[in-house]
């Protein structure tokens, strides 16, 4: 019983990150967004199941990067309490590439199945 509720326990706390995500990161609304919206879109533009949910699962890492990146800001400000601090910069800007590089990979994923269906 108890690893039940430990278990519970632990997605209550995950519920909560989320709930914080959604109320105070705009980027990770937006994001999340177009990753549900991308399953009722898609079909409706011709990709078929398999398309469509993989261009679903680039989209959610996308999210899942912007989370990480989010969390990493949060730990590295608590760290350095406003003081500027260029290695904490670099940490910042190379957590920021990892979404730049799902929403790249999202972005060619989607325009490659998009060709593909209309020619």
């Amino acid at each position: 019983m108890n690893e039940i509720l430990r278990i519970l326990r632990a997605g209550g706390y995950a519920l909560e990150g989320l709930l914080y995500l959604i109320k105070a990161e705009r980027n990770t609304k937006i994001l999340l967004a177009i990753a549900i919206l991308t399953i009722v879109i898609c079909p409706l533009i011709g990709f078929t199941v398999l398309q469509t949910m993989i261009v679903f699962f680039t989209a959610m890492v996308t999210v899942i990067a912007e989370v990480l990146n989010t969390a990493i800001e949060i730990a590295l400000d608590l760290q350095v309490k406003g003081e500027f601090h260029p290695k904490v910069k670099i940490a910042k800007d190379i957590a920021a590439c990892t979404v730049l590089f799902g929403l790249l990979t999202s972005l060619i994923v989607t325009v490659v199945f998009f060709v593909s269906n209309i020619s």
